[in-house]
Formats: C-alpha cells, sequence, structure tokens
C-alpha cells in the first residue's frame, strides 16, 4: 500500500515560479516514485493535475497513485462518457512535473496564470490521502468549504472520525 500524505503546509511561490514542497511532503512524492531510487538524477517525478477553468487548485499525484488512476481508467470501456471524461481530467488535463535536487517544484507560466501563483504568493499544500491539493488560502477548493459547513451543520464536538466504524463494518 502507498503511503499517504499528512498535513497542510504554506509555500511561498518565487519569481521563476519555483516552491519549495516541504520535506515530509517530499519523502512521499520520493517514495511514489519508483524509479527515484534507482535514478542518479536526484529528481522527483510527479503529475499535477490542473483540471477545467473552475478549479481554482492544482493536485500533485505520486507516479504510483496516478499509474493506479490510469489502469483504473484503462479497465472502463473505450469511448464511455466516464472513461473519455476521465482521460480529459487526468491525462488531457494534467503535466508531468519534477521535483529538483533543492526540493523545488517548477510550475509551468501556464499554470501559474491559471492559479494566480504570482511572485511572493503564499500557496497551501494540503494532504488528500495519495495527492496534494495546492491553493491559495483565500480561494479554498469548494471541497474543502463544503466539508467545514458539513462539519459544522453536525453541531459542536461532532467528529467525523465516528464514520469510520461504518467503513469497516460493510465489509463481508
Amino acid at each position: 500500500m502507498a503511503r499517504k500524505f499528512r498535513g497542510t503546509e504554506t509555500v511561498k511561490v518565487d519569481g521563476k515560479g519555483r516552491m519549495s514542497v516541504p520535506a515530509r511532503l517530499r519523502k512521499t512524492f520520493d517514495a511514489g516514485d519508483p524509479a527515484f531510487s534507482t535514478s542518479n538524477t536526484g529528481r522527483t517525478q510527479l503529475v499535477a493535475v490542473y483540471g477545467p477553468d473552475t478549479w481554482n487548485w492544482l493536485e500533485l499525484y505520486t507516479m504510483e497513485a496516478i499509474e493506479e488512476i490510469d489502469a483504473q481508467i484503462d479497465r472502463l470501456t473505450r469511448g464511455t462518457e466516464e472513461r473519455l471524461s476521465l482521460e480529459l481530467l487526468m491525462n488531457g488535463q494534467s503535466v508531468d512535473l519534477e521535483i529538483d535536487r533543492e526540493g523545488r517544484l517548477v510550475l509551468p507560466q501556464k499554470l501559474r496564470e491559471k492559479l494566480g501563483f504570482g511572485n511572493g504568493i503564499e500557496t497551501i499544500f494540503a494532504a488528500s490521502g495519495d495527492y496534494v491539493k495546492v491553493y491559495l488560502p483565500d480561494s479554498p477548493p469548494k471541497d474543502v468549504e463544503k466539508l467545514e459547513k458539513f462539519i459544522a451543520s453536525k453541531g459542536p464536538g461532532f467528529d467525523p472520525r465516528s464514520f469510520l466504524g461504518q467503513a469497516s463494518s460493510g465489509e463481508g
């Protein structure tokens, strides 16, 4: 089983579009790139999914995670709406990136402009299981807002971990 990302970090973008990937997240990216341990480049490969114009975030996937997603897409019937939409999102609206020896990720100009990641801008790196979401602090992705509203609707003291028992009881 692949390692999961944990935690949230704030990272600044420099004038060249570079962002320092926090060390603990970088370790998970390294572990999720099978070629990293055998290459002499010291560079970790990953995939950034930038999505449609409505997305105000970037998703960073390890190579292992993206290969698992690609395999799941390949199992869908060719030509179906499901497969075509997933291929467009996960392949057509993505780009291969790498973390350099200094632990920095360089975002292409196109992505920086789409997301508003200018020089000196702070971004949030938020763990989401097998990928990391990157977004501006003042405009979190809609699912983050939705989660916060959901938890608030359950009242004070609600703990989402209460759902964990339901996950295991459905197995049989």
